[in-house]
């Protein structure tokens, strides 16, 4: 492993100045240059800071007795802050865990937001920890990495970094035993790939395919469809089916949302539902229990996997320094009206 001498020796500078960016110390002065050349140092070395010379915040107390409190921010994956749920609520989660820890949360963006920033040295106020809920492309990401001491992601695709997550692939599996032990044989998946990939490889698609090939059950391509987590796409999914007379007996739906346009298309095509086509989703949000009927679902614990990430990301800013960890939270089959 290297050695705060190697880092200073790679980035030109002396150990007390790789010392004090590492602490963020602000005292001394020091170019956005030097702090760029040190943290480039870090990274290409994969230098680890022993957790003694990180400053702790928490638990220091100021002249009034109260706790000094951390400083997080979250980055959430949609391209409208209010648009889907699911995030939504991993936020709420996020916030509540946080103000009990007497935690702010001063900084909430977008993934597209901070991918259409055109200078990101600007975008980040001075923040004790993230928490990330998509995977950003390698350069943001390395940025953030670089002027964040601590991250942690909820279901990214970041190895480095605490992860948060449940098994898309038993998630799939799950929402498959629950039709075909309602007596369903026939079933189809609307689902959505990586961005730029293609269904087969969604951990979502796999636990599907899986447990239809596990219980003997006959995959039909033309009733395997990538909606691109489009509402839209789903309605044309369906009626497409519809006119082409296609339509399979159960549909495992990718997401609650999808799901919801699903009912919708079937809806507006006079098709019953479930006497004439079953409809499963999967994450559990709250409107899932209002829909037209009722929708069955995969439980997704969004509020345990906020309050597992600000626990985390707790540890991280307090100075734990072990290897990365995979926290994964049990899911549940929610049985309602559609199927």
């Amino acid at each position: 492993m290297s050695n705060i001498r190697e880092v200073a020796q790679a980035a030109g500078v002396s150990t007390a100045t790789v010392s004090r960016v590492i602490n963020h110390d602000t005292e001394g002065r020091m170019t956005e240059e030097t702090k760029e050349r040190v943290w480039e140092a870090i990274a290409r070395l994969n230098y680890k800071a022993p957790a003694k010379n990180i400053k702790k915040k928490s638990r220091e107390n100021n002249k009034t007795g109260e706790e000094t409190h951390f400083s997080i921010g979250c980055v959430i994956s949609t391209d409208k802050k209010n648009s889907d749920p699911y995030y939504i609520n991993l936020l709420s989660a996020v916030e509540n865990e946080a103000a009990k820890n007497h935690f702010s949360v001063p900084f909430v963006v977008t993934s597209d937001e901070i991918e259409e920033c055109r200078s990101l040295d600007s975008f980040f106020p001075d923040l004790d920890g993230m928490i990330l809920m998509n995977t950003l492309s390698p350069d943001i990401y390395s940025c953030i990495r670089r002027k964040i001491p601590a991250i942690v992601g909820i279901d990214t695709a970041h190895r480095d970094i605490d992860n948060v997550i449940y098994d898309h692939y038993e998630a799939a599996s799950l929402a498959v035993s629950a039709l075909y032990d309602k007596g369903y044989t026939d079933i189809g998946f609307l689902g959505a790939s990586p961005q730029g990939d293609i269904l087969e490889n969604s951990r979502r698609f796999r636990g599907f395919y899986s447990e239809m090939n596990a219980r003997g059950l006959t995959v039909r391509k033309e009733t395997c469809i990538n909606c691109h987590w489009n509402e839209a796409e789903c309605h044309e999914a369906i009626t497409r089916l519809y006119r082409q007379k296609a339509l399979p007996r159960a549909l495992v739906v990718s997401s609650d949302l999808m799901a919801m346009a699903v009912l919708r298309s079937l809806y507006d095509h006079n098709i019953n539902v479930p006497s004439e086509i079953a409809v499963m989703g999967i994450t559990n949000i709250e409107m899932a229990r209002f829909s037209n009927p009722p929708l069955s679902t995969i439980n997704v614990p969004m509020a345990e996997m906020g309050v597992a990430a600000v626990d985390a990301l707790k540890d991280r800013m307090n100075g734990y320094s072990m290897l990365p960890r995979k926290i994964s939270l049990p899911l549940e089959i929610i049985l309602r009206s559609s199927i």
